[in-house]
């Protein structure tokens, strides 16, 4: 169980009045246990009863009434009733008529929504139960949004209820019955048979606790109404990259093997030596894939690798997916990703017959991002805001990234010259004494831009680009797949 100090910092305070009429010694601070700031003060002169009134820099105002001089205490305003944002001036009137008036600032603390909801635990028919354990303004740009909150370091007790029966399920302290994550979201650690829940979380210092009703409104914290029903297991989420190979320039990318029909039904990367983690070589597609044309056209077929987070030399899972001309990478047509693996933190990869593969630079949550437009995370590896493991691991096309293409012995490395060179396997693919020869109509990994010919010169040719790959200039200089 964790205790946590909080320290009432005033940021400004002014007093003004009269001699027989004054106020002293005016803060406020956020107290953390009734969700609404307290005042406190010293009044003196002047004839009791004080009429107090506070009013918030957002100009709405409450009210209280001191019967006496000396020390007073006020909580001003709460979440459902008003809102007072710092500054809040304070005015008192005193039974004659005499006023007096302070100013003082806080660190504002409102009550926030919750972050509860549950993942599919594919080990079994279970589902794990979360929590992102952090205080979030429920509307951006407003209110507090974007400033620390005094009251988010507190300990918190939980309790889930059967919303068919009424009974509590479990209940006792976060601290005791839940893991947390490098990414601050806390795990519950038994897994939840499917069912209905309430779920209620609220500081231990709470004195009323949660009310667990059709909203499971959980006073001053957090409160969800969660239905366990999920639709799979797995880590679900979207990944999004380019191919420079077949990039066209204007974000998207070229087709060529799928308009001429040189796209195989069977995954390719299990006669090329690759071993799956989890998935089974050798994979189909039905013909009527590849029938799509427009910007969901296949072009490629790609690996998707999940990474354990501490060593992500470690391959949790892998598995053959197929690339849109748009960027998204799809499993049976859909873009929602689903590796069968327990929500977790992982390092994600995105591999090609004949580009260098890439991979996020830090661990990545999978599943359902909570927050008030709640969603599966997207990685998408076509934007420099996505940073990737190591360096220069993409390449930069006007303002989009690309996998760089040339590798095309699938070794992680792309060669122009030198022993297991990619430029040597183009040559000799296409007869290896001719550089003017070409060859067509086939599925090769040394047409290394994808356009279903094979050429070693002239316009278009695939050297060309193995030798942009490793810098245009110093052809022994070599560029190394950027994967632990």
């Amino acid at each position: 169980m964790r205790t946590v100090l909080l320290i009432a910092i005033v940021l400004a305070t002014q007093v003004v009045g009269w001699a027989q009429c004054q106020i002293q010694n005016f803060q406020i601070a956020a107290d953390c246990a009734n969700d609404a700031p307290e005042a406190s003060m010293s009044l003196t002169g002047g004839v009791p009863p004080y009429q107090l009134t506070f009013t918030g820099s957002n100009g709405i105002s409450a009210f209280d009434q001191s019967a006496q001089d000396g020390f007073f205490t006020s909580p001003i305003g709460d979440f459902w009733l008003t809102i007072l944002l710092s500054p809040v001036q304070l005015t008192v009137t005193d039974a004659n008529g005499c006023t007096a008036s302070a100013s003082a600032s806080y660190q504002e603390h409102l009550l926030a929504l919750p972050d509860v909801w549950f993942e599919r635990d594919c080990a079994s028919t279970m589902s794990r139960l979360f929590w992102s354990g952090t205080y979030t303004h429920p509307v951006p740009g407003t209110l507090a949004d974007g400033q620390p909150d005094p009251c988010s370091g507190a300990s918190y007790d939980y309790e889930i209820v059967d919303s068919q029966t009424w009974n509590t399920v479990a209940s006792g302290a976060v601290a005791d019955d839940w893991s947390q994550f490098p990414n601050g979201f806390w795990q519950y650690s038994t897994p939840m048979p499917n069912g209905f829940y309430y779920v209620s979380i609220h500081p231990t210092f709470n004195p009323i606790g949660c009310q667990n009703g059709p909203f499971a409104f959980c006073y001053r914290e957090k409160g969800a109404v969660t239905d366990l029903t999920p639709a799979g297991c797995g880590q679900a989420f979207q990944l999004k990259v380019l191919l420079a190979g077949p990039y066209n320039g204007a974000s998207d990318m070229f087709d060529e093997l799928r308009v001429n029909g040189l796209v195989p039904l069977t995954e390719p990367y299990s006669a090329l030596g690759y071993s799956y983690v989890g998935s089974s070589p050798g994979q189909t597609i039905p013909a009527s894939v590849l029938a799509t044309s427009g910007s969901n056209a296949i072009v490629d077929w790609v690996v998707v690798e999940l990474r354990d987070k501490a060593t992500p030399n470690n391959v949790l899972h892998s598995m053959p997916a197929l690339l849109q001309r748009d960027g998204d990478v799809v499993v049976n047509g859909s873009t929602l990703l689903r590796p069968p693996l327990g929500p977790d933190l992982y390092q994600v990869a995105i591999r090609h017959r004949n580009h260098l593969g890439a991979m996020t630079a830090n661990a990545q949550w999978l599943g359902i991002t909570p927050g008030l437009f709640s969603g599966y995370t997207i990685l998408d590896f076509r934007t420099a805001a996505l940073p990737t493991h190591g360096t220069d691991a993409r390449r930069a096309i006007g303002s989009w990234m690309c996998l760089w293409p040339g590798d095309a012995t699938f070794d992680g490395v792309v060669k122009y010259a030198g022993a297991n060179n990619d430029r040597d396997a183009i040559l000799q693919v296409i007869g290896g004494s001719v550089p003017t020869a070409t060859i067509s109509g086939q599925y090769l990994p040394e047409d290394i831009n994808l356009d279903g010919v094979v050429k070693y010169a002239g316009a278009n040719n695939d050297r060309d680009v193995v030798l942009q790959t490793i810098g245009g200039v110093v052809p022994t200089a070599t560029r190394l797949q950027q994967l632990p």
